[in-house]
């Protein structure tokens, strides 16, 4: 593969319980390049379980978007890569979800803890398939992603994805962004990413290809979009769009899944510890987009002076 095949430079990363059909459906209205699915077990793909077809790319996103399977075993892998790989991009192994319940399998960062192992899943993914990708952690418990890199090169990955802590690190700590990249494949970087000019950081330090935006992007959306963060008002017509399209996706189970984007959503706005816990009540998308009409328009001329102050209102809106 070379860098005129890559779908693009700034991607959404992939996210566990957050970068569904909707949400990447939004951040692609807004810029994103491409995306990658949820996490998917390749056990799940080889039992067939019908919950795969919700988390597979939707034919009309099908070129944009990189099926990621997760597991520690070689066969597995493989052989649920094969199944997927035409329904997306290509497919990307996990080797960086430091969540226990994945690492305690072997899988995610867990894949870390043994590199030969690590190298036999990954031999096992690009024997298996035409394009492949690895998304990784810096190391288990130390940075060796020199070492890491070379096994990903040697074994033919196509593209790298780092995000710059360990896995022991978890989410603690400042991610690392000036890291090793002798530029022998195209590397894309992540971790706190979380403003367009942390991006811009991130890629001078690194020297990467590109780079994906995980947690920096829930609520924020506009960050791929390269321009200022929209007023109150402008705000609520990108929510209320995200709940249509949740309540496309879910029915009213869209009010419980939008939980997880209202802090990002209200994040620097007046009273939102409030109207958050309010909102995570709710149970229905009808009275989750009445709750935050009320709300936005309580506050939106106070909010709007905010903005044009830099007073109240945070433009650097994490995840």
């Amino acid at each position: 593969m070379n860098i005129f095949e890559l779908p693009g430079r700034i991607g959404l990363a992939p996210m566990a319980g957050v970068t569904d059909f909707p949400f990447r459906r939004i951040c692609f209205e807004f810029g994103a390049e491409f995306a990658f699915t949820e996490m998917i077990s390749a056990k799940s793909v080889l039992m067939n379980l019908e919950i795969n077809q919700q988390y597979l790319p939707r034919s009309e996103e099908k070129g944009k978007v990189i099926i990621q399977l997760f597991g520690s075993d070689p066969y597995e892998i493989a052989e649920a890569a094969r199944m997927v790989e035409d329904q997306g991009l290509w497919v990307d192994l996990n080797a960086g979800c430091p969540v226990a319940k994945v690492v305690k399998r072997g899988a995610g960062s867990g894949l870390l803890r043994d590199l030969e192992h690590f190298r036999k899943v990954v031999r096992a993914l690009r024997g298996a398939v035409k394009r492949c990708s690895v998304k990784t952690r810096l190391g288990w418990d130390k940075d060796e992603f020199e070492k890491i890199y070379s096994i990903l090169v040697e074994e033919g990955v196509d593209v790298i994805f780092v995000h710059g802590r360990t896995a022991k690190q978890m989410y603690s700590g400042k991610a690392k962004w000036r890291i090793y990249n002798p530029g022998i494949v195209p590397l894309y970087i992540s971790g706190d990413l979380y403003t367009v000019e942390d991006i811009k950081t991130a890629l001078e330090e690194s020297g990467a290809t590109g780079a994906i935006v995980a947690r920096g992007a829930i609520g924020n959306p506009w960050i791929f979009s390269g321009d200022r963060a929209p007023e109150p008002m402008e705000r609520l017509v990108i929510i209320k769009r995200h709940l249509d399209y949740l309540h496309q996706e879910y029915g009213d189970y869209g009010a419980v899944v939008f939980r997880k984007f209202v802090a990002g959503y209200t994040k620097g706005l007046p009273h939102a510890r409030e109207f958050r816990e309010k909102v995570m009540k709710l149970r229905t998308v009808e009275e989750v987009k009445n709750e935050f009409e009320a709300y936005f328009r309580n506050f939106s001329n106070q909010a709007t002076r905010f903005l044009d102050t830099g007073g109240m209102y945070d433009e650097n809106i994490p995840g």
